[in-house]
């Protein structure tokens, strides 16, 4: 993809990324996955998926890797597609002022090398400093602190009864699905107001498509690829 993030997006699941592109790893497990990633780092995962080789450059450039390294980390990882929808919503801006314009890769780079705006701290927003196993997550959720200052998400591991979510009147259990949650207003989280019914003026309330996967050195939940980098645009 590389610095052709803007061109041509083939809206498929990629062979090469997780196995768990397929439709029924969305719905979760009772264990994490052990196995397949257990002695590679969370960056050298990351750097092995097509599906995220752009978010492993604004890594590079931001230089965090040595972060989203650190034992015990869970990282919820934003896809390519997710920058692409973050470039959009920048390109759209920056248009209102010129038509000509467009907020390619080059600008979120020089962006992360000076971190205008806490652009490179931003990054941190996608790290809680705890392995968030399905076994401490509740159907409620509760609040984690993120790696950036001041910034507190709700990571929630949601009962479904959606059938295009792996749901099945025909099986006795319910499937979960993790959630990642950042708050535009206060919410008095309770059994009464799950994270789940957070409203988009509340905040964004955002599917984990694959989630649970245990690296070497901590944890990934792939956020969906409708999401946009920073939740930029949402607020």
């Amino acid at each position: 993809m590389k610095n052709k993030l803007l061109g041509v997006f083939v809206l498929v699941c990629i062979g090469t990324s997780w196995t768990a592109c397929k439709k029924d790893y969305i719905v979760g497990g009772a264990a994490e996955n052990t196995g397949a990633y257990s002695r590679t780092t969370t960056y050298d995962v990351l750097k092995s998926l097509p599906l995220y080789d752009t978010l492993v450059q604004l890594i590079d450039t931001a230089g965090i890797m040595d972060k989203v390294n650190e034992q015990g980390v869970t990282f919820f990882a934003p896809s390519d597609y997710s920058i692409y929808n973050y470039l959009n919503q920048r390109t759209i801006q920056v248009q209102n002022a010129d038509p000509t314009a467009r907020f390619a890769l080059d600008s979120l780079f020089y962006y992360l090398r000076n971190n205008i705006n806490g652009t490179r701290d931003s990054l941190l927003m996608y790290l809680v400093h705890q392995p968030l196993t399905y076994s401490v997550l509740t159907n409620t959720g509760a609040f984690y602190p993120t790696e950036l200052t001041g910034d507190t998400v709700i990571v929630s591991y949601e009962y479904t009864k959606d059938g295009n979510l792996g749901y099945n009147p025909l099986v006795s259990g319910v499937p979960q699905l993790v959630y990642f949650t950042q708050l535009w207003q206060p919410y008095a989280l309770s059994d009464a107001n799950p994270a789940g019914d957070i409203t988009p003026d509340i905040g964004v309330h955002t599917l984990c498509t694959t989630s649970g996967v245990v690296t070497k050195t901590g944890m990934i939940n792939a956020l969906s690829n409708s999401h946009t980098l920073f939740f930029y645009g949402t607020r």
